[in-house]
């Protein structure tokens, strides 16, 4: 008992050397040791002006990261790896740093730099290309916001690089507008150039089938975030994104396997 006591005190007295706080800009609560800058300090002291701006920089793509995430339909979603938010927000940061300006201040233009995110994988331990090797074809429909997903034929038990314990598999597309990120001077923060259409997406997922040796016939499928109107095109981009999930049949039940399946970002328009 007398370990306990020590180990709670101890842990008391952690907490009391805390010290939780806000910065405008960046949504992640700030926990820092006492006797450290004060929270005013980090806020408007000269000598944290690069950390200000850092901040800034990274909340502008940690809202990015954010809008990609949640975008994403539940079953999509659970092909993330646990660390991947922060893997994403690297990404989206990286792409101020590809533009010119005063650090804390750089746009983030999908627009020119967007490209850079093809490739991205969701799942580190299962990667896309390796999981699915087939020659996917993308084309641009008639308007900006449509995309045309052809999957050419394929036998599932030769093509698929799956799990021993699965049994079925399921393919996935997610299509995603993302805007322009940019810093203006009167709200002194990012937001995105296209609100009205910022994170506009569209999905559609294939039946379940089993993992067999008999070819599937090969499948053309239209993704639109287009709804008659004309999109930005020149200040947004289009992610598509392609998932394949994994699951072993059981009791007359599709047992998740999360941990196999892969997701990544196709293509960027």
């Amino acid at each position: 008992m007398a370990g306990t006591s020590k180990r709670i005190t101890n842990y008391q007295q952690d907490l009391d050397n805390l010290r939780v706080y806000k910065i405008r800009g960046v949504d992640k609560t700030i926990v820092a040791r006492k006797g450290g800058p004060s929270s005013e300090e980090v806020k408007t002291g000269e000598n944290y002006a690069d950390l200000r701006k850092n901040q800034q920089e990274f909340a502008a793509a940690s809202n990015l990261a954010r809008a990609l995430r949640h975008s994403l339909p539940k079953k999509m979603a659970k092909i993330c790896e646990p660390y991947v938010s922060g893997k994403l927000t690297a990404r989206f940061r990286n792409l101020a740093q590809l533009s010119e300006g005063a650090k804390g201040k750089r746009p983030i233009l999908l627009s020119e730099n967007g490209k850079t995110l093809e490739g991205f994988d969701f799942n580190s331990n299962a990667p896309f290309n390796e999981t699915f090797p087939n020659n996917i074809m993308v084309m641009s429909g008639s308007n900006y916001g449509q995309l045309i997903l052809h999957i050419p034929s394929f036998t599932p038990k030769e093509d698929l690089i799956a799990p021993d314990i699965a049994s079925h598999y399921q393919l996935f597309s997610h299509l995603l507008l993302l805007s322009d990120y940019t810093y203006t001077k009167e709200s002194k923060e990012y937001n995105p150039c296209a609100p009205e259409v910022h994170a506009r997406n569209s999905s559609q997922e294939n039946p379940i089938h089993p993992i067999i040796n008999y070819p599937e016939e090969s499948t053309t499928q239209q993704l639109s975030v287009y709804n008659g109107e004309a999109l930005p095109s020149d200040t947004s981009r289009l992610l598509l994104i392609l998932g394949v999930k994994f699951y072993r049949y059981n009791n007359l039940k599709y047992i998740d396997l999360p941990g196999n399946s892969s997701m990544q970002i196709i293509k960027v328009i």
